[in-house]
């Protein structure tokens, strides 16, 4: 059985579905790299952009091409990391209760020749008005514990999140639109659904 064309540096399995989309078979390699370090004190974009590159340069011994992504939540401006704890991530769903935030999304492509090109990607979400009730429901789900602001769109925070600018895929992880172009540049073939709303 041949082996996979693309590297995945990441365990996200959010990011292996939104790949299984395109009909692109990975081998998953977690990358070692400290988020909080890279993108701390980072403007949203410059973060996303350069955590995202880190991901796709620490896998240095691969013989394929190597594809990263990093997500980076903003509110007025300000990165919102992973929680660090449940009390941070009720702070951070307190702050965007009634909120628009800004998700920006960097996907990578490091080459055999070490050369990285990157996509950049922006959405905007709206976050319903929380009760302290809803926050504690959402948080015992244990959805926020590893997400950027605390925030997962494509589980229970669904019901009070809307994508209201950019592609769902920006918010869930990896967008698609500027991944296939990333890929189909490296000539990696990809099933282009091109579906409304990628």
């Amino acid at each position: 059985m041949p082996e996979p064309a693309l590297i995945l540096a990441s365990a996200s399995p959010r990011r292996r579905v939104l790949l299984a989309m395109l009909a692109v078979d990975v081998e998953v390699r977690p990358p070692d790299v400290d988020e909080a370090a890279l993108g701390g004190g980072l403007e949203p974009i410059e973060a996303a952009q350069r955590i995202a590159r880190a991901k796709a340069a620490a896998i240095t011994d691969a013989e394929r091409p190597v594809l990263a992504a990093d997500t980076v939540v903003a509110l007025d401006g300000e990165v919102l990391g992973k929680p660090t704890d449940r009390s941070d991530a009720a702070d951070m769903l307190r702050r965007q209760s009634g909120t628009l935030v800004q998700v920006v999304s960097c996907v990578a492509l490091r080459q055999q020749s070490g050369d990285i090109d990157d996509r950049l990607a922006i959405a905007t979400m709206q976050i319903a008005d929380l009760a302290e009730e809803t926050i504690e429901t959402y948080l015992e789900t244990g959805e926020a514990d590893d997400k950027a602001g605390a925030l997962a769109v494509q589980g229970a925070a669904g019901s009070f999140v809307t994508v209201i600018g950019g592609a769902r895929s920006t918010v869930v992880g990896l967008p698609l639109s500027e991944t296939i172009e990333l890929l189909t540049n490296a000539g990696i073939a990809v099933q282009d659904p091109r579906t409304p709303g990628l």
